[in-house]
C-alpha cells in the first residue's frame, strides 16, 4: 500500500502537483515548476546515496518561532532542554533572511518545538511569509492565549494549511494532569473563536486539527473530545500516541489501557524488544531538519539536550553553510545504511515506525 502511495505521488508530481503526506493527511500543493522537481528527485537520490554533503536543501522544517510557554507539561522535555537558555522568539529579520534562501526549496514549515508559537508577536507574518513561496505550512496551540490578544482574522488568513490544537481532556481535572497549568474553558474560548473567525472569512484552505495525546488518564474522555470537536465545527479529529522520551517501558502507568491508543513499541514488551531491534531508516540528517529559534540546527526534535549541533545558521549567515558543514557530513556518516545510527539520542527514537497518529477523522464527512 506504501508503495503504490508513494507511486501516486511521484506520478502526481510529474504532473507539477507535490501531495505531501503528514500525520496521516494528504497536503497539496500545486503548479510545481520543473526546477523545484527537480531539486525533490535530487533530495531523494542524495538520501538513498546518503550524501555527506547534499547539494538539495532539505524538503521540510520543524522551526521552533520561540522557546517561551504558559505551561509546565510533566512529559514534556521543555524545561530540562532550555535550561539556562533565554527564553526569547526567533528574530524577524533573520526568519526574514532564512526564508530568503530556502524558500524556493523547502515545501513544508511545521512551526513548533518547545514553545508556545502564538507567543510570538508576528506568527501571522511568519506564516504569511511562508505561504509566499508557497510553503505548505502547520502550527500546533495549546489554545491558552485569549483570542482578544491576538488578531484572529490575521492568523486565519496567513496562508495557514492546518492548525493543530492539543486538547488532552474535556474536564479541567484531567486536561491539567497533562497540560499543567492549562486552563480547558481558556481552551475553548480560543477554539471556538478561530473556528468562528474561519467560519466568517470563508476559509476553507484551513484545517482546525483537534487533537488528544492518548495518556492513561485521558483515554475515557476521547469519545467526549471528538463529539466537542464535531459539535464546533473543528474540520479534524486526532488521537495520537504519548511519548515518554526517556523512558521506554510498555508497563509504564501512563500509558493508555486501551493498547491500539499506543503506538508500536509500547504495547508489550514483546513488541518493545522488536521495536529495539528494527533498523532505523531515517531520512530526517537529509529531509527534515529541525530548527531551534536561536538558529541551532539538529537533525531531529528528538535531540533535546543539543547532543549532535550541525551549527547555528543565523550566526553562519548561510542556512547552506551548515547544512553542508563539516560537522553535518561528519554526523550523516553516523547513519549507516543498515539501519544502525551511532548517536545515543537515536537509540531512543520513537519514528522508526510512522504510526504515532492512531486516529484521524474528517469531521466534515457526513
Amino acid at each position: 500500500m506504501k508503495k503504490k502511495s508513494a507511486y501516486y505521488r511521484l506520478m502526481r508530481l510529474m504532473k507539477g502537483e507535490l501531495i505531501l503526506r503528514y500525520d496521516s493527511l494528504n497536503f497539496s500543493r500545486q503548479g510545481v515548476s520543473a526546477h523545484s522537481r527537480m531539486h525533490l528527485l535530487l533530495g531523494r537520490l542524495e538520501y538513498a546515496l546518503r550524501v555527506g554533503k547534499p547539494l538539495s536543501y532539505p524538503q521540510g522544517i520543524q522551526l521552533e518561532p520561540t522557546i517561551a510557554c504558559q505551561l509546565d507539561c510533566p512529559y514534556c522535555p521543555r524545561i530540562k532542554a532550555t535550561e539556562g537558555m533565554e527564553l526569547g522568539h526567533m528574530k524577524w529579520e533573520d526568519y526574514e533572511r532564512l526564508l530568503k534562501e530556502v524558500g524556493p526549496y523547502v515545501n513544508t514549515i511545521a512551526f513548533w518545538q518547545w514553545g508556545e508559537p502564538l507567543l510570538h508577536p508576528r506568527m501571522a507574518d511568519m506564516i504569511r511569509l511562508a505561504d509566499s513561496y508557497g510553503i505548505i505550512s502547520m502550527m500546533s496551540t495549546n489554545a491558552q492565549i485569549d483570542p482578544d490578544d491576538i488578531d484572529l482574522e490575521a492568523l486565519v488568513d496567513s496562508g495557514l494549511d492546518m492548525l493543530i490544537v492539543s486538547m488532552d481532556g474535556i474536564t479541567q481535572e484531567t486536561f491539567e494532569k497533562f497540560r499543567a497549568g492549562g486552563q480547558i474553558q481558556r481552551l475553548r474560548r480560543f477554539t471556538e473563536a478561530v473556528i468562528d473567525t474561519k467560519r466568517r472569512l470563508k476559509n476553507e484552505r484551513l484545517k482546525i486539527n483537534i487533537r488528544v495525546v492518548a495518556t492513561s488518564e485521558n483515554e475515557q474522555e476521547i469519545e467526549a473530545v471528538r463529539s466537542y470537536a464535531r459539535e464546533i465545527g473543528a474540520d479534524l479529529f486526532s488521537v495520537k500516541s504519548v511519548s515518554l522520551y526517556y523512558e521506554d517501558d510498555p508497563d509504564d502507568p501512563h500509558l493508555p489501557q486501551d493498547r491500539n491508543l499506543r503506538s508500536f513499541q509500547y504495547q508489550g514488551r514483546e513488541e518493545a524488544e522488536k521495536y529495539r531491534q528494527m533498523p532505523n531508516m531515517c531520512r530526517k540528517p537529509w529531509k527534515y531538519p529541525t530548527l531551534r529559534y536561536d538558529g541551532t540546527l539538529l537533525f531531529c526534535e528528538c535531540d533535546h539536550m543539543k547532543e549532535a549541533v550541525l551549527g547555528n545558521v543565523f550566526d553562519a549567515g548561510s542556512f547552506r553553510k551548515v547544512w553542508r558543514g563539516t560537522a553535518a557530513a561528519d554526523y550523516r556518516k553516523r547513519f549507516k545504511r543498515n539501519g544502525e545510527i551511532d548517536l545515543d539520542f537515536c537509540r531512543r527514537c520513537r519514528y522508526k515506525i510512522g504510526d504515532a497518529i492512531r486516529v484521524v477523522e474528517d469531521l466534515k464527512i457526513r
